[in-house]
């Protein structure tokens, strides 16, 4: 297979598969939305997006119990309004910067929850593990949210542009001590990361002397936390003078360019610049950030043929994009659209991330959630997907280091990384969770509205929205093919059909009759009616757990 564009069949496996690889999970509704649409329709509105996302919002959704009552805490913002915008006074005891952390990592697992039937959720998180910062080491929340938002903004950008604005925002200025970096103690820690794991990758070919001529370059940025005394939200500064104005003269991996030292307010960003510009030049970029994303999107293993077959075209695509605003987009456009995106060997190949189960397992059964009329209980539900999420393996805003989360980067095991008897727990715990006890808010919260309800999923409701629930072969065929990575054979779906639908029964009208008398009057006195919520409840609780490795 290849990079050529794909001319096979575009059926229901052909959407499904590419809906997966780029949404998180997959329900009826989005089917049904994109019925009928061609291969290239789809893939034009999965990449047709901007940011739509409003800020996150005071909450704090504080457990009852001991903890400081959510009206004094970030006293200086009013509930339900954004905290974003309002700088932190530094005598506020309790300082609310980790409520304001807590706030946003709901506010992302809320936005994963609703997210638009596009892919723009799906980059964030890409660019968020290959371009990481860890919100416990910024500490600032602002700055957190600000790197968010340019992730969101960006994601199927330039990504020479993407790595300018990367380089020069507060979190990663913080996150690898870039405002440290000084002419009288130069830091190398983000120019080794700038090579290593955002541009070129390790081994490409460039020095330890590159590395420390690169970390002078970037000599003289920092964070500004204040004017003239009066908190400010963070913010990027240059300082001339602790900037190193003499020349950096780089290895011949870089073809021994020197980049002139500069002077005065802009030599900051002019240095930047003609560094970006000459890492740029080297085809190792190229090669490197598409592999980033076919091991996200595609596959982790790359061997000889997908190497010299998919990536070497695909970073010619990446090349030869090199100056169009929206190069990410075209090199996603080539990926999703290639024949080997859609070859079965690229298929259910692939262990879901904690994010693609959670939020997939919500999304796809239709879990309920509370809309902005109660806005403390929908953060409290929203902070349950994150635990949910990081209890599972993956913890929104803290990738375990500078590289991003091991599955996505680790050879050999790659995503195999996100099986273990840990995570296993993690996501049988939150399966459990939502399909027999549901998401609660408790009482003695802010908003009385918002005190004692409970989200939990509805079987039932979930597949009403099949072609025909009454049947019980459609309904477990339709259900197999929304929850496996894979087909299921003939047996497997009667075994099913047999043991839960049918409760052992020989005749497929022992659940057609009773779905549609339950269908008609959930409070029948039939007492093989009254069983139907129950046998969905068994049949999709041992459906899950046949799927527990979610394959993707």
């Amino acid at each position: 297979m290849s990079l050529a564009p794909y001319s096979g069949p575009f059926g229901r496996p052909e959407l499904i598969h590419l809906l997966r690889r780029t949404l998180f999970g997959v329900s009826p509704g989005d089917l049904s939305h994109f019925d009928g649409m061609s291969l290239n329709q789809v893939v034009n509105e999965l990449l047709t997006f901007t940011n739509t996302t409003t800020p996150p919002l005071k909450t704090y959704a504080l457990p009852v119990g001991g903890q400081p009552d959510p009206t004094a805490v970030d006293p200086d913002v009013p509930f339900g309004t954004t905290w974003t915008t309002v700088p932190i006074d530094p005598n506020l005891n309790p300082n609310p910067s980790g409520f304001r952390r807590q706030s946003f990592m709901s506010w992302w697992a809320g936005n994963m929850l609703q997210q638009e039937r596009n892919i723009r959720e799906k980059l964030v998180l890409c660019w968020h593990t290959n371009l990481a910062t860890q919100a416990s080491t910024v500490q600032v929340a602002e700055p957190v949210y600000q790197m968010n938002q340019l992730l969101r903004d960006n994601c199927l950008g330039n990504y020479r542009q993407l790595m300018y604005d990367v380089s020069v925002s507060p979190a990663m200025l913080i996150y690898l001590n870039g405002y440290l970096n000084n002419v009288f103690a130069p830091d190398e820690n983000y120019a080794r990361e700038l090579m290593e794991l955002f541009t070129l990758g390790e081994g490409s070919g460039y020095t330890e002397d590159d590395v420390q001529a690169a970390a002078r370059v970037l000599t003289g940025w920092s964070i500004q936390f204040q004017n003239n005394g009066v908190p400010i939200i963070p913010q990027t500064t240059f300082i001339p003078f602790l900037h190193d104005t003499t020349d950096k003269t780089f290895s011949p991996f870089f073809n021994n360019a020197t980049i002139t030292g500069q002077t005065g307010a802009n030599a900051g960003a002019t240095e930047l610049n003609a560094l970006l510009d000459m890492i740029f030049q080297n085809e190792e970029v190229s090669r490197h950030i598409c592999r980033k994303l076919y091991r996200f999107f595609v596959h982790g293993g790359i061997d000889a043929a997908v190497e010299a077959d998919i990536i070497e075209p695909l970073a010619q695509v990446f090349r030869d994009n090199a100056t169009a605003p929206d190069q990410l987009r075209i090199v996603m456009e080539t990926l999703l659209l290639s024949e080997h995106f859609f070859s079965n060997d690229v298929r259910a190949c692939m262990v879901g991330s904690p994010a693609d189960f959670v939020i997939g397992t919500m999304r796809t059964f239709g879990q309920p959630l509370p809309d902005a009329s109660t806005l403390e209980a929908q953060y409290l539900v929203w902070r349950d997907t994150f635990y949910g999420m990081a209890y599972a393996g993956l913890e929104l805003g803290e990738p375990p280091n500078v590289a991003g989360w091991a599955a996505w980067h680790q050879f050999p095991q790659y995503d195999e990384l996100w099986m273990d008897s840990a995570s296993y727990a993690g996501r049988k715990d939150l399966y459990e969770l939502i399909s027999y006890v549901g998401l609660s808010t408790p009482n003695n919260l802010v908003e009385p509205q918002s005190e004692g309800l409970n989200f939990k999923i509805s079987f039932f409701d979930f597949v009403q929205q099949l072609s025909d629930p009454g049947d019980p072969n459609v309904l477990v065929a339709e259900a197999a093919e929304l929850l496996f990575g894979v087909p299921v054979s003939q047996s497997v779906r009667d075994q099913l059909k047999t043991n839960y639908l049918l409760f052992g029964q020989l005749s497929d009208s022992y659940w057609t009759t009773a779905y549609f008398t339950y269908a008609a009057d959930p409070n029948t006195t039939d007492p093989a009616a009254q069983l139907v919520p129950t046998l969905l409840l068994l049949m999709f609780l041992d459906m899950q757990g046949a799927a527990e490795r979610h394959l993707i």
